[in-house]
């Protein structure tokens, strides 16, 4: 399934598929779909990953695959994507919270830090600091090899 970007027509889906698998979505735009990644299928939704760029660091977010289709590697190459498009953004760390996927994040490179440890632009992020519950661990990753 290709990973291509998300547009403005892609709101609702994502809304849905969010939803359908718990991620918070209330802050989604038209407009914050511009640095989204969607795996698509005969024109349907499968997954999604996003970015909120502050600087030179971004909240990677809301990556989510379909139930029936994880474990088939959609999620690492969403995230590779997201990746890829961050260092083309000029991106050099992600940051993410997570409240099940810590270990599938850490298998990817990130490390787990302390909340508080994030860098205030990322921090003050609606989904950061508004959406994601606070139990939620933090991880970063550096994108400079």
């Amino acid at each position: 399934m290709p990973i291509v970007s998300a547009s403005p027509s892609d709101l609702n889906a994502i809304v849905a598929l969010l939803d359908a698998v718990g991620l918070p979505h209330d802050d989604l735009t038209d407009a914050g779909l511009r640095h989204f990644r969607v795996l698509r299928r005969e024109g349907e939704i499968h997954g999604s990953v996003g970015l909120e760029p502050v600087g030179a660091a971004a909240l990677l977010r809301s990556l989510a695959v379909r139930p029936a289709e994880r474990g088939e590697g959609h999620g690492q190459a969403l995230v590779r994507s997201a990746e890829a498009h961050a260092r083309d953004q000029g991106i050099d760390t992600l940051y993410l919270l997570t409240t099940t996927a810590a270990d599938f994040f850490g298998d990817l490179g990130y490390e787990r830090i302390a909340r508080d440890t994030v860098p205030s632009a990322v921090a003050q992020t609606d989904e950061f600091d508004l959406l994601c519950p606070r139990p939620a661990s933090g991880m970063q990753k550096s994108l400079i090899p």
